[in-house]
């Protein structure tokens, strides 16, 4: 067995060179300097660009394959059957979905106008912007964080949002580059989406996001448990694929409501195959039904009274 001496902590660079927007400890930092970031250069044009956007919203979950642009895209079509005008930011930059997910052709492409870059819309309604609507398919992005986070910067103060009810912004994997640039340069975040599966490790990074959260002082809308519990499509019995009831046990042991669970189903992965989002192909499921319990605590949390929710249809 090893001997030597335990390392209780790390941290790169322990003092201040005054670049907050490389800072590791930016959400600590109570310096001068910091309130001098914030108001002045790209954080105030993108406070100005963002000014007439009602509702910011991020959706993250930290582990990779969790389904966080599922939730992003179905998210987002809820929300416009709401009479919302929904934008969403692809923060996906070498591996974007979204366009794919709500069936927008691959020659579509994002164009700029008087304004800035005008999103595209997709056939359900939800605008979208996407380095997958920039690029071809055969492009490769390889980009490190300076480059990130000016593509960042760039997708929040040059983009022609119009005044949207909700932008939503979908998190790629990871407590780093992509999940601080969007915390540290969206103003005004008002509600947050944390999605997990039922299994030990994503448990463990999720709780990442959670804490991040927290020390950004982002409000947690709550956690929602994809890939949960399902049917046997033969004999209709209940089954725990991976496990079950994590995220809730999770949620309960932070402090965070619990929003709801999304089955593992076909319905899922098939209408994200097809661009049709399961809440507007199978609104009855009740994979559909959980969106609408997120959809509402969403609104809740973003409008609080002001939000309209969704009356369940009368059963038959």
């Amino acid at each position: 067995m090893a001997t030597g001496t335990v390392i209780k902590g790390m941290n790169i660079d322990q003092g201040c060179n005054k670049q907050c927007e490389n800072c590791e400890r930016y959400f600590e930092c109570d310096l001068s300097y910091k309130q001098i970031f914030q108001s002045k250069g790209i954080i105030s044009l993108i406070k100005e660009n963002l000014k007439n956007v009602k509702n910011k919203v991020i959706v993250l979950g930290g582990k990779g394959g969790v389904g966080k642009s599922m939730m992003t895209a179905n998210l987002a079509v809820a929300l416009v059957e709401r009479g919302k005008k929904v934008c969403v930011l692809d923060q996906v930059y070498d591996c974007p979905a979204i366009p794919m997910m709500l069936g927008i052709p691959d020659d579509a492409r994002l164009m700029i106008g008087d304004k800035g870059l005008i999103p595209y819309q997709s056939k359900w309604g939800v605008k979208v912007v996407s380095t997958g609507l920039i690029l071809d398919q055969d492009e490769v992005i390889i980009w490190y964080h300076d480059m990130k986070r000016n593509a960042t910067e760039e997708l929040l103060g040059a983009v022609d949002y119009e005044g949207a009810d909700y932008l939503i912004a979908d998190i790629p994997a990871g407590t780093s580059s992509e999940t601080v640039n969007i915390l540290k340069y969206m103003p005004d975040i008002k509600g947050s989406v944390v999605v997990t599966v039922p299994s030990g490790v994503s448990q463990n990074v999720a709780r990442k996001c959670i804490y991040i959260l927290q020390k950004a002082n982002v409000p947690i809308t709550g956690v929602v448990e994809n890939m949960s519990d399902t049917d046997c499509p033969k004999c209709g019995v209940p089954v725990s694929i991976i496990s079950t009831g994590a995220g809730e046990r999770m949620a309960q042991e932070e402090g965070v409501p619990f929003l709801a669970k999304i089955p593992t189903s076909q319905k899922v992965s098939v209408t994200l195959d097809e661009g049709e989002p399961f809440v507007i192909k199978y609104p009855e499921s009740e994979e559909a039904k959980a969106i609408t319990k997120i959809v509402d605590a969403l609104i809740e949390s973003c409008e609080g009274s002001k939000g309209k929710k969704l009356v369940p249809k009368p059963a038959n």
